[in-house]
């Protein structure tokens, strides 16, 4: 199975590089492809270049501070995503967060430098596999073998980044706030993200065979169990708006983008929700 590793400028391109001789290890199957050029903004892709992406079955994009915000990213995953699944398009943030991360790249599933992400990652390159696919047993054992690799050669270009980052800092940077704070609004902001997508996207899920198999199975009752877990989420809602709205005023400069984005994300949940709430009670009204 061919895999397409998509990247742009230095530390994209030894990510890429690290990824492409190390993923064959864990998975003798796939063969890897980096560019032997840097696609940019304005860059036509070469014949070979849009060969490789048609035969891939799988891609990662390699995202950096670096490149997070160039236009490319989102060129880059357009394409990736016409021309494979969507659900086998990955960007892997090295040395970023997922709270950073905004735009179309949202739409794939972010795999952040950890163990655990990393092994979600090949696993799911595995059962994407157009050939061998590697039983879980097995795959359990081969990446605990060679993960110690990967972790050494990622630790050298992390090194990197932060001496390139701490030359980069001026005296009139402010300091971050405390790690505990930036932990809590990560986690919100990873919470109220997918809750959009599951309201936008309601068959993600309950899938329409699923729905119906239930549906079918279920005996006849009434509405007021449903009816209960409309309201929790419409209390849910309100608790997490008095929030975001508490949270705004307090005095925290970094975090302004953030938080601004929380609280759209909050407005577009509200009007969702409130239509839920005002149509349980109706239903609810029906039955008395």
């Amino acid at each position: 199975m061919k895999l397409f590793l998509s990247w742009s400028g230095p530390v994209s391109h030894k990510i890429a590089t690290v990824f492409r001789d190390w993923i064959p290890l864990v998975l003798q199957s796939v063969e890897p492809y980096v560019s032997s050029e840097d696609i940019d903004k304005g860059t036509r892709w070469s014949s070979d270049i849009a060969k490789e992406l048609e035969e891939s079955r799988y891609g990662i994009i390699c995202v950096t501070h670096q490149n997070l915000k160039a236009p490319w990213v989102n060129f880059e995953a357009g394409a990736l995503s016409k021309t494979i699944e969507k659900s086998n398009v990955a960007p892997f943030l090295f040395n970023i967060k997922k709270s950073e991360v905004d735009g179309p790249l949202l739409q794939f599933q972010l795999t952040v430098y950890d163990r655990e992400d990393i092994k979600k990652l090949i696993n799911s390159i595995n059962n994407a596999s157009d050939t061998v696919v590697l039983d879980q047993p097995k795959l359990e054992k081969i990446f605990a073998q060679w993960w110690p690799s990967l972790e050494s050669s990622f630790e050298v270009i992390l090194q990197e980044c932060k001496t390139l980052e701490k030359a980069d800092k001026t005296p009139q940077q402010k300091e971050p706030v405390s790690e505990a704070y930036d932990k809590i609004l990560e986690e919100l902001l990873e919470l109220t993200r997918l809750q959009v997508k599951i309201l936008k996207n309601p068959e993600e899920l309950l899938p329409p065979k699923y729905l119906a198999y239930a549906l079918r199975e279920s005996p006849p009752r009434r509405n007021s169990r449903a009816n209960m877990t409309i309201q929790e989420l419409h209390s849910l809602y309100r608790h997490l708006r008095e929030i975001t709205r508490s949270t705004v005023l307090e005095n925290q400069e970094e975090y302004s983008k953030k938080m601004a984005e929380v609280t759209d994300i909050v407005n577009v949940m509200g009007d969702q929700i409130e239509y839920l709430y005002r149509r349980s009670r109706d239903i609810e009204s029906n039955f008395m």
